[in-house]
């Protein structure tokens, strides 16, 4: 046998130490296994490799163990749990921040990865995706002439983001199986956070929430308090192509219209953890939410836990069903795994992922949703919360599966 490179030494050292590793957490529940047994071929397949394949130049022992790592990651069949390189993991936090609080060149929209197919989340409000008639559910086919199938979501950022000015061909099919071809141009996409107005003759106060970043829960209390000083009677919240963002916010958005009690429920291999209210100071004026295909995560969150204390009606179409969290583990060498380590609920237990909320109210043509919602309000003047829907809701028809799956913004 040809002796291992001193690199290829330490590659094994480290996954030996993730063996001892491994090897405790099943010792300490009394379910040791024959650790010679069940991890010698992993040492083995790496030393055969080392010695025997024909190009060693395709087989450097930081491919090798990326593939090891992705390849236990992708074993998982979780479409969320992800490895990144340290230059990726390092994308990863930056897009993250510009998607925060910053902002970029880009198109703007929200996207994730299912099957190795690209999805659109949602188009961000007044954007050139959403200008350009970018819609919820819309899968892309290619991107400048090249197949997105197999992208990563990395890869796909860096495909769409850009400079201003600059052009980008996608080929999407819609749901329904039509295929269209898109030119749109790239622009800045400032993140907006919140918007606000006053309709029905200043009867009824209107919030738009974009994005749940660290500024959310500010704005939307300051449209609150701006309102309520102009003499709304009626409240709604629109919630519409909000892909979501952070946990915290969405907790502290939902408090401000439930007075107390549980926002949502946790469920991890540890246990349970139920994030309650923070209470609520204002008048719990009848409140209409609005959600559509584009509603998730953190915007699922909210209109859920306002759905369950009865302290709004939800409009529109099913939401998209992302109902699990992600944890980030950065490795030594500065690449990093993510996660997926827990699974949320709406206060009184009911499931989002993968099924999603079905609205009070059903109302499949966009157009009509704000119409419909600003009638019910309109009709509940001078009532105060807990409400009911204007028809009978049957909650067993929230568990439709959703053909929909932590995602970036190009």
């Amino acid at each position: 046998m040809k002796l291992v490179t001193r690199r290829s030494i330490v590659i094994v050292l480290a996954l030996t130490v993730t063996v001892a590793v491994l090897w405790g957490l099943f010792a300490a529940r009394g379910q040791a296994p024959n650790a010679s047994t069940l991890f010698s071929p992993l040492f083995e397949a790496y030393q055969r490799i080392k010695s025997n394949f024909y190009r060693p130049e395709n087989a450097p022992d930081a491919r090798l163990l990326k593939g090891a790592i992705e390849g236990m990651i992708e074993t998982l069949g979780d479409p969320y749990s992800r490895y990144l390189p340290a230059e990726d993991y390092r994308q990863f936090n930056e897009g993250f921040e510009k998607e925060v609080v910053e902002e970029f060149g880009g198109l703007g929209m929200q996207i994730e990865v299912r099957d190795g197919k690209l999805l659109v989340v949602a188009p961000l409000h007044d954007t050139p995706a959403s200008r350009a008639g970018i819609e919820a559910g819309d899968w892309i086919l290619e991107i400048n002439g090249e197949s997105t199938e197999g992208i990563t979501q990395e890869q796909a950022v860096k495909k769409l983001r850009g400079p201003k000015g600059t052009l980008v061909t996608l080929k999407i099919r819609r749901e329904d199986g039509t295929e269209k071809i898109f030119e749109i141009v790239r622009d800045i996409i400032t993140v907006k956070i919140v918007s606000h107005s006053v309709l029905a003759g200043g009867q009824v106060g209107y919030i738009q929430v974009y994005t749940f970043n660290t500024l959310t829960r500010v704005d939307v209390e300051k449209a609150l308090k701006d309102l309520l000083a102009r003499g709304v009677k009626g409240l709604i919240l629109d919630l519409r192509n909000n892909p979501g963002g952070l946990l915290n916010q969405a907790v502290d958005l939902a408090s401000l219209f439930i007075d107390e009690g549980p926002v949502l429920k946790v469920q991890s291999r540890n246990g349970s953890e139920v994030y309650n209210s923070k209470g609520n100071r204002y008048p719990n004026l009848p409140l209409a939410v609005l959600v559509n295909r584009g509603t998730a995560s953190a915007s699922e969150i909210v209109a859920g836990a306002i759905r369950d204390h009865q302290m709004g009606v939800l409009f529109g179409k099913r939401t998209f069903g992302k109902g699990v969290i992600q944890t980030s583990f950065t490795l030594s060498d500065g690449s990093a795994i993510l996660l997926t380590t827990a699974e949320y609920f709406t206060p009184q237990g009911h499931r989002v992922h993968e099924t999603g909320l079905s609205p009070d109210v059903l109302i499949e043509k966009e157009s009509e949703i704000l119409p419909k919602a600003l009638q019910w309000v309109v009709s509940n003047l001078g009532r105060t919360c807990p409400c009911s829907p204007p028809v009978r809701y049957d909650h067993s028809a929230r568990a439709r599966p959703s053909p929909f799956l932590v995602w970036f913004a190009p």
